[in-house]
Formats: C-alpha cells, sequence, structure tokens
C-alpha cells in the first residue's frame, strides 16, 4: 500500500498554556489553522496544580467563536458542577472521560462535562480557546492547559 498523499493526514497542532489560574478571570486566546484546512478540536488535557473550584459552576476549557463560546469543544473541570477536580486527581484529558457516541463526542453525567469534535472550525477562520472561571464562592484552580487540533 502507498503511502497516502499530503492532504490524508491532518496537521496537529497542540496549543498549550502554561500555569493559567482560573480563579475570578477568564482568559481568551485566539488560533487559526494552517491556510485552507478546518480542524477538530481532539483533546484537552489539564495537568492541575491548585484544586478547581468553583461553587455554582466549575472552571471550564471552551474552544468557540468568541469568548466562552462552545461551538467546537468545551471540557468542565470536576465530577459535578459545583464539585472541581483536584490536583490529586491530575492529569485529566477530555478523551479519557466516560465519553459516548461518535462526533460529537460526549459525556453528559452533568451539563456540558465533556464535549469534543462538536463541529469542525471553517477553514481560514479564528477560534477563540476559552480558560473559563468558577462561579459561586471563591473560584479558583490552576493548571497546565493543552489543547489539541487537527486540521485538515
Amino acid at each position: 500500500m502507498p503511502f497516502p498523499a499530503n492532504y490524508d493526514l491532518p496537521v496537529v497542532e497542540q496549543y498549550k498554556f502554561a500555569a493559567q489560574a482560573f480563579g475570578n478571570a477568564t482568559k481568551t486566546f485566539n488560533i487559526i489553522g494552517p491556510k485552507g484546512k478546518k480542524g477538530l478540536v481532539r483533546d484537552i488535557l489539564v495537568d492541575i496544580t491548585a484544586d478547581m473550584v468553583g461553587t455554582t459552576a466549575v472552571p471550564e476549557v471552551d474552544v468557540g467563536t468568541g469568548s466562552g463560546d462552545t461551538a467546537y469543544a468545551q471540557y468542565r473541570l470536576g465530577s459535578a458542577a459545583g464539585s472541581g477536580y483536584t490536583a490529586a486527581s491530575t492529569p485529566r484529558r477530555a478523551s479519557q472521560e466516560a465519553i459516548t457516541g461518535n462526533a460529537p463526542r460526549t459525556l453528559s453525567d452533568f451539563s456540558g462535562h465533556v464535549a469534543l469534535e462538536k463541529a469542525a472550525i471553517p477553514k481560514d477562520t479564528a477560534a477563540v480557546i476559552t480558560l473559563k472561571a468558577g462561579t459561586g464562592g471563591a473560584p479558583a484552580g490552576t493548571a497546565d492547559v493543552t489543547v489539541t487540533v487537527h486540521w485538515f
């Protein structure tokens, strides 16, 4: 079998954000894929160094069209809506949660827990990665975050 042509292999890019605090501030980062390629968010990895806290809603990592939008992917960093992951339970990977179904790959044990490959990022279009603070109580948490996108 001959080796596939270049257009058959995705360009895999990892967007890494070190030591990000999920306290009271939400942070956004703009990305854009290689020219002429659309993308799918395949995974989100968090290496937690300080417990994720939010008594109403836990911190989350979103990928969408703007700040806080989840059009392309979402990973809420907790075992329940108000119970965040701890540094002792790290690292956490969205793709290793109890995901069901094919694209979009989801886990709905609580609202919006995990959703990968929800939709393709359109070619030549910017997307936004949002590191969203928890809400309620005293929101907190720190983690290294890696978002993996396959561009094809």
